[in-house]
């Protein structure tokens, strides 16, 4: 066999998700011909799906000195720079990339989201439009475009464009798994008379919660309100007024005349966003908690869900903590559940901070525990959303850029009043982060911490 053999036998096996046999074939097609640029762009893309970043960044580069005309490769350069935190380059690659091919949408689209994770959220928008301009199906440039529409308040575009999530690959096996439910008539903001609106969560716990504000537009409209939620969230969401049924999906799915996911209740609801906080605090305990201490009680999570792509960039050690932790007038209880809890005994920190996670079985549970907290500090993670959907005091730690339901640059939360937010000054710093936090407790609570 030839190098082309090799790599079309490499092509077909990666179609066939047959991922250690396409690298076989791919670098046996380098063996026959050395020059063959389009086999190492090839093998570095196999590289990249799988998170080898640098080693796809060494074959990009090798494939781009055998064939300087080669805009494909430019571009997938930019995209694992763009992994790895090397923005401005990534910028760079994805231009050279539209300068060799200003046809291809997916070189725009790339360009924006490199723009975007440096926070220039003007250029990414203009170079998503332009990807959209030539390919108006791109569902990855109308998605992305979404979040910076959102991030920057630009919220009636902004929601319009968020509704292309369901055409992204990654929801397809969500869509799959529910489309008894997908496929039934979906509710359009129309006045009802008792109608079954189902409300069914499709992404995170902190989704479902911050967009758990419009269930009593929704029960305004006429609609009797059953929600359809991951487990974990019965409980909490049993105590609201508007909600008619709750299930969960561990239970069978009810009857219901209308379905409407939970991201799609602003686009249906409030498009503009003009009633954010129209129904605040709108979330609660079923019942209070005792925590019994004199010191400022101090509720922390530093940890996220491990199953979201930006997880490494909104976790913090625990070790942040640990001036607050032997500060005497603060007692610290911890709130963090999952594997990021075994950090207590792994950094030796189980005397200084109170654990109340063997006391944490559900959402309810933690809520019951915040209202008996002075405040609360977390990273950008589910419990972030449910104090301040609580309206409690709450203090986010936030990486540079941030995610879109956090604005830009900002203090202060237009999703959450109570809320305070704390970001970055640069990437991945957040021993900045908590100098700020040091500087609030002094201002707000009248506690100096000195960092050790």
């Amino acid at each position: 066999m030839n190098a082309l053999d090799y790599n079309n036998l490499a092509i077909t096996a990666y179609n066939k998700q047959q991922y250690k046999d396409a690298e076989v074939a791919f670098k046996k097609a380098i063996e026959e011909n050395p020059k063959y640029a389009e086999a190492y762009a090839n093998l570095g893309a196999l590289y990249a799906k799988f998170k080898e970043y640098e080693k796809a960044i060494k074959l990009y580069q090798t494939c781009i000195k055998l064939k300087p005309t080669y805009a494909g490769a430019y571009t997938n350069l930019g995209n694992a720079l763009n992994k790895t935190d090397r923005h401005e380059e990534a910028v760079y690659f994805h231009k050279f990339a539209i300068s060799l091919d200003n046809k291809s949408a997916n070189h725009f689209s790339n360009c924006a989201s490199a723009y975007k994770n440096l926070g220039r959220f003007r250029e990414a928008t203009n170079y998503y439009k332009q990807a959209i301009a030539l390919d108006s199906k791109h569902i990855n440039a109308h998605f992305d475009l979404a979040t910076v529409l959102l991030q920057t308040k630009e919220y009636a575009e902004g929601w319009d464009e968020y509704e292309w999530r369901f055409e992204k690959e990654e929801m397809q096996g969500h869509l799959h798994n529910y489309k008894e439910i997908f496929q039934a008539a979906r509710y359009g903001g129309q006045t009802l008379t008792g109608e079954r609106v189902l409300v069914h969560a499709e992404q995170g716990f902190g989704d479902t919660l911050m967009m758990a504000r419009y269930l009593k537009l929704l029960k305004e409209k006429g609609a009797t309100v059953i929600l359809y939620l991951r487990d974990g969230l019965k409980e909490l969401f049993e105590t609201l007024e508007e909600v008619d049924e709750v299930y969960t999906r561990s239970e069978p799915i009810p009857a219901f005349d209308f379905q409407l996911a939970f991201m799609s209740l602003a686009y249906v609801l409030d498009r503009k966003s003009e009633k954010l906080t129209e129904n605040y605090p709108y979330l609660y305990a079923y019942e209070g908690y005792e925590l019994v201490s004199k010191k400022l009680k101090l509720g922390i999570v530093w940890g996220a869900s491990n199953t979201g792509e930006s997880y490494a960039k909104k976790v913090f050690d625990l070790r942040h903590f640990k001036a607050m932790a032997k500060h005497e007038d603060i007692d610290l209880y911890s709130l963090q559940l999952g594997e990021d809890a075994k950090d207590l005994e792994h950094h030796g920190m189980k005397d200084d901070i109170i654990d109340l996670s063997l006391h944490i079985d559900n959402f309810a549970t933690t809520a019951k525990i915040i209202t008996a907290l002075d405040l609360v500090i977390t990273s950008d993670t589910a419990v972030a959303h449910l104090a301040g959907a609580m309206g409690k005091k709450v203090w986010i730690l936030l990486q540079k850029v941030p995610d879109w339901r956090w604005g830009v640059g900002e203090c202060q939360s237009s999703w959450y009043p109570s809320a305070r937010l704390f970001s970055q000054y640069s990437l991945g710093d957040f021993n900045s982060v908590f100098r700020q936090v040091y500087k609030a407790l002094e201002e707000e609570y009248s506690i100096k911490v000195i960092d050790e």
